[in-house]
Formats: C-alpha cells, structure tokens, sequence
C-alpha cells in the first residue's frame, strides 16, 4: 500500500445498483492504495412515493430496463457478487437520513453496508421505517433519537448540499466519485479507478 493518502469522496444511493458495486469497487481499492473515503448521499429518486413502488409501474421504457439490469448482473459477476432484485422499488429518503444520524455517531460504515446488503443482497424494503431502525439499533443506534433526527431538517440539507454539489459540476447521476481534483462517474472499472488514483497520488 502507498503511502500517500488519497481523498474520496463518493456520492451514492441505496437503491442505486451501480452504487452498490461501485463500494464493492472501492473497497477492494483500498487494500492496494490508502483512501480515505467519504460517502455522501445522493437521492436518486425522491418522486417513489414513501410505500415505494413496484418495478413495472417504474418510468422506465421497458427495453431500458431489461438492458440496464443485464449491465448491472454482468459488472456484479466481475466482483462475484450475486443481487437479488425486489420486485418493489423503496424511496431510499429515510436510509439516508438515518445515514447521517449515524455518521454524527460514528457508526456510518456499518450502517451504510447493512442498508446495500439489505437490499441488494436480501431484496428487502429498505424504505421501511421499522427495518432501518431494526438495522440501526443492532449496531448500538438509539432509537428515539433517530425519530427525534429525521424530524429535523438538518438530513434534508445534507440531500439538499449534495444535490446543488453536483448540479454545479453538471451532475446528476450516481455514483459519482471526486478522487483528488479529478471526478468519475459511475462503476468504471478497476484500471480507470486505478489511473485516476494513481494520478491524484502524483498531483
């Protein structure tokens, strides 16, 4: 591993498969090169409704759809990992606003993968309150105090700074990555993440 300590800073959404990979990604990056890695949220889709909504009634043209999920299987085999898809889509606004309050805690890597792996390994509702809380408390969270959190608006100008963060650089998809001054969008693959890496080491 070098020596030189490279900043990251990553934007992403639970529901978000390249998202999903893309951790994968720079996880496996870090046991060759020294990150410090920095997860910001990103909602990708705030017009689901709070009950989620089913795949089929998704904006989506249906091809699209099928092409896209066949992109994401194959970049999900080349890390070995195996998704299950829900057939039901969750607003993911609760799971990043108790993203924060776990980061104020200093519990936000251990929330943030429970959340992926819940959904993308497990298929399931990560828009639902009682699951997030139950994920939440089984890492030492307090309950109350997360209700008391998300009734703030200090989570919604997080969603609210990163949404602006990215429209300023004419952004808006994820995962988008900010490696030293240079910016990847999406899950590149390991030689792209490693050029840009080694790059930022140098500048």
């Amino acid at each position: 591993m070098s020596d030189n300590k490279v900043k990251v800073l990553v934007f992403s959404d639970y529901i978000c498969p390249f998202c999903y990979i893309g951790y994968h990604r720079i996880e496996k990056l870090k046991e060759q090169f020294d990150l410090d890695v920095e997860w910001q949220p990103f909602e990708l889709h705030p017009e689901i409704p709070k009950r989620g909504l089913q795949i089929e009634r998704m904006p989506f043209i249906r091809d699209y759809l099928e092409m896209a999920l066949m992109n994401v299987k194959r970049l999900a085999e080349e890390d070995g990992l195996e998704l299950k898809f829900s057939d039901k889509w969750p607003n993911s606004r609760l799971a990043l606003y108790i993203s924060e309050y776990a980061r104020k805690k200093g519990k936000f890597d251990e929330f943030h993968i429970l959340v992926l792996d819940a959904f993308w390994k497990e298929g399931k509702d990560i828009g639902d309150l009682s699951l997030l809380l139950d994920l939440a408390v089984s890492i030492g969270l307090n309950k109350e105090e997360i209700l008391d959190y998300i009734k703030t608006d200090e989570p919604a100008n997080k969603l609210k700074e990163a949404l602006e963060k990215l429209g300023g650089f004419g952004i808006s998809g994820v995962p988008t990555f900010f490696i030293g001054d240079r910016i990847v969008v999406g899950a590149q693959t390991y030689e792209v993440f490693e050029k840009v890496i080694k790059k930022a080491m140098t500048s």
